[in-house]
């Protein structure tokens, strides 16, 4: 193999770790360095160290042409070595490890190893097996199950995603017992709960090769983003503590590992006593400070790969310290613009941290990325975070000025398909301008079928049918039918239990109401189909265009404040917003009851009943 031919592939997205990469490998091991962007709406990554940024199928959605096209790229380009440096490149490489491991050198250790190492709850399990402190941790899948499990743990605690890829966030901070329920709400499954520990994030890096520790490099966090805890925007170079070192050692031998990892821990300064928090099993966020101080982990691991003596220095420049600017900035953003955090391990205050601006950006500290020679990473990464925070704040100014009712106009939009939502536009508009004459569609009188529809059949619509029901049985019609369905529904679902006890309170209960999905046949057999909202009625008008003469809201039949308008879906409210809806109902259906059945026919069935007995 000729060595001027070859190449590697810097997997991953990650300004700050791949451009200090391919600008080492490019010095020290003479080879072209190409990056493989799996997010190519990032902008990539530009850079002189960089021969090309690439991009290729995505691999969750078409996985086997992801591989044909990564092969394929291999072959052309003179790839010999891929290099992946976020979790979502590992999990890439690792599926079709086999078919790269032989045609490239492949960066990362075989599928079983990866699989234990991202799931966060083997990981501690082993640690906890190697005599390794670890904080206390729950797996815990609801609310429910936290009341019991959690009885005692102090807050804050930690919320993580149970693996690494995919993940939502990296660590959410809970100090009260709503805001967990509220976390567990909105992630039920896949998430570990843990005790908070106090102390200093501390990164052990290590190169590991046959079980043996080739390069080692510790790093102390000195500022987070978000400053509750995060990753690092400011960190030092510290000289490795035998302790902490012995211990990432033997975790890594313990799952296997071999190639490059970060062991996190979280120490206190004072006692020196720490936990493990978790290892990534990739290249890390602060990989460029080992660079700047002399510990080079991408060439010793590329020289690894090629059998090559890797040739490790005894020690590295103790005490540097570091910044990440862009990540800087963002920590600054969620301190000052719009700031929800409350640990603060640091102590310090706002005017603190705005005094600390000078010192954090002497030219004693290393940038994360600058460099004279190659300053358009640094300049290109500053201007996106600037943008996004710009684009992230606009949204929120837009959110705060806009009327409530409007974002939900927006959200339901966003919602329908296109079809539907075209015609959800143009009623709200009608609506708006009070021009809604399609909403006064009133039911003849001959109507003897009837359906009435919500979004998933737990609340609006069986309310409705059952009072409908009630109201015909108490004239003594026989011929009438009344159905309920949702345009949404999981079948067989019962009474949402707010619908339960608000209709036990009004002595119509919903007990035995069993959920039902809207068919075409419902549809075709129904002289009327009642529609509780404009959303319901554009998806009834797009779905069946050829019945809109028969789509109604119910609504027309509501006092003057509601009528023609919408009944809100209670789901959306509570208990009490439950209960002012079914008066709503209820006022709705005796009005539609005395449109379509009048006085006469009440009458005359009266008069009818009473001849009979």
């Amino acid at each position: 193999m000729r060595r001027d031919a070859q190449a590697v592939l810097i997997v991953g997205d990650s300004m700050r770790v791949a451009v200090p990469m391919a600008r080492a490998l490019k010095r020290d091991c003479g080879v072209d360095v190409d990056v493989l962007s799996l997010s190519p709406r990032n902008g990539g990554i530009k850079s002189r160290a960089v021969r090309a940024c690439l991009s290729i199928s995505d691999h969750q959605r078409n996985p086997e042409t992801f591989r044909e096209e990564l092969l394929e790229l291999i072959r052309t380009r003179n790839i010999d070595t891929l290099l992946p440096i976020v979790d979502s490149a590992v999990n890439a490489i690792v599926e079709h490890y086999e078919t790269l491991s032989s045609s490239v050198h492949v960066g990362c250790p075989r599928p079983e190893v990866v699989a234990r190492v991202q799931n966060k709850e083997v990981t501690l399990r082993v640690a906890e097996q190697c005599g390794i402190p670890v904080p206390r941790t729950f797996n815990v899948a609801s609310a429910a199950d936290s009341e019991s499990v959690l009885h005692g743990l102090p807050f804050p605690l930690v919320m993580k995603p149970s693996r690494a890829e995919p993940a939502p966030f990296k660590a959410r901070y809970l100090h009260t017992p709503e805001e967990l329920k509220q976390a567990l709400a909105a992630h039920p499954a896949g998430m570990l709960l843990q005790e908070f520990r106090r102390g200093v994030g501390v990164g052990v890096e290590m190169l590991i090769h046959k079980g043996e520790c080739l390069a080692l490099f510790q790093h102390r966090r000195l500022k987070e983003e978000p400053a509750s805890g995060g990753v690092a925007v400011m960190a030092v170079a510290e000289r490795p503590d035998p302790l902490l070192a012995d211990a990432a050692l033997k975790l890594l031998r313990a799952l296997e590992w071999e190639g490059v990892a970060m062991v996190e821990f979280r120490q206190d300064p004072n006692t020196g006593q720490y936990a493990l928090l978790e290892v990534n099993g990739r290249y890390w966020g602060t990989t460029s400070l080992p660079l700047l101080a002399g510990m080079n982990f991408p060439v010793y691991h590329w020289r690894v790969l090629h059998g090559l003596d890797p040739q490790v220095p005894s020690s590295y420049f103790y005490g540097m310290r570091w910044r990440w600017t862009a990540g800087y900035v963002s920590r600054l953003h969620g301190l000052f613009v719009r700031s929800t955090e409350t640990v603060d391990e640091t102590g310090s205050s706002r005017v603190r941290e705005l005094l600390d601006v000078p010192r954090d950006f002497s030219p004693a500290i290393r940038d994360a990325l600058w460099s004279w020679s190659d300053p358009l990473p640094w300049i290109l990464e500053l201007w996106r975070t600037l943008r996004e925070w710009m684009r992230a704040d606009l949204k929120w100014l837009l959110r705060k000025l806009t009327p409530n009712s409007v974002l939900r106009d927006r959200e339901v939009y966003y919602q329908l398909k296109p079809s539907a939502a075209k015609i959800y536009v143009r009623l709200k508009l009608l609506d708006k301008l009070r021009m809604g004459f399609g909403n006064r569609r009133k039911v003849p009188r001959g109507a003897r079928s009837f359906v009435f529809v919500c979004h998933g059949n737990i609340m609006r619509s069986p309310m409705a049918a059952t009072i409908f029901q009630r109201e015909v049985a108490d004239l003594g019609l026989t011929n009438v039918s009344v159905r309920s369905a949702g345009l949404h529904a999981r079948e067989g679902r019962e009474a949402h239990p707010w619908g339960q006890t608000a209709a036990r309170e009004m002595g119509i209960p919903l007990d035995h109401h069993r959920a039902q999905k809207l068919t075409r046949e419902m549809v075709e057999q129904a002289d009327v189909i009642f529609a509780m909202d404009f959303e319901n009625k554009a998806e009834l008008l797009d779905l069946y265009p050829e019945s809109r003469d028969k789509i109604v809201l119910l609504s027309a039949y509501g006092e003057r404040g509601i009528r023609y308008r919408e009944i809100p879906d209670p789901f959306h409210a509570d208990l009490e917003g439950t209960r002012a809806c079914y008066r709503c109902l209820q006022t709705c259906i005796r009005n539609l009851t005395a449109r379509v059945f009048p006085q006469s026919t009440r009458t005359s069935l009266a008069q009818h009943s009473a001849a009979v007995s």
